[in-house]
């Protein structure tokens, strides 16, 4: 993510300069920490792994494919999980990692664009980008889970709901104020 920094905050001046409006740092800011979290997002759930040996680069895809589309499967593995086990792995992983990781999704959206402030269109979104990870993941051999998109998209509700609870005057500091 860092990575990534110095080519946002250039993309970011170019935009600035080229729409002629005035912005705000916490804005410029949260745009930033915005495309920063889709790039760490990305690079956990698409692209593959990038291994160094012996001075040659390989992409490393996954060595199995698991594809459940069994609806609220989860449910079960991690109650077996815990009961049974009493492994809390899954329950960590599995719910609260898939609904964490799509809560910035809910929040920073509407907080940065205005359009974004009826739920539909940004749980829309958080299904959507959801459901594209998930289509990407399935030529790379890598896991892909219905479960996972109701998780992100309960993720993203929550992130909505979130944001809705902010003051007026904070979700102001992240409007954009026309030039002139």
């Amino acid at each position: 993510m860092v990575l990534i920094l110095p080519v946002i905050i250039v993309i970011r001046i170019f935009q600035i300069i080229n729409s002629k409006k005035k912005t705000r740092i916490s804005r410029e800011l949260g745009i930033t920490l915005f495309f920063m979290f889709l790039t760490g997002l990305l690079s956990q759930t698409i692209l593959p792994t990038v291994s160094v040996q012996g001075g040659g680069i390989q992409l490393i895809n996954g060595d199995h494919q698991a594809i459940n589309l069994e609806p609220f499967r989860v449910l079960t593995e991690t109650y077996n999980a815990i009961r049974y086990l009493n492994l809390w792995q899954p329950f960590l992983i599995n719910f609260v990692g898939n609904i964490v990781m799509f809560i910035p999704i809910g929040f920073l959206l509407p907080l940065l664009w205005k359009k974004f402030d009826r739920a539909w269109r940004t749980v829309g979104i958080g299904f959507l980008l959801s459901l594209i990870i998930e289509i990407l993941q399935l030529p790379q051999m890598r896991s892909s889970d219905v479960d996972d998109l109701w998780l992100n998209t309960l993720g993203a509700c929550i992130g909505y709901v979130l944001y809705k609870f902010l003051p007026i005057n904070f979700k102001k500091s992240f409007n954009i104020k026309q030039a002139g």
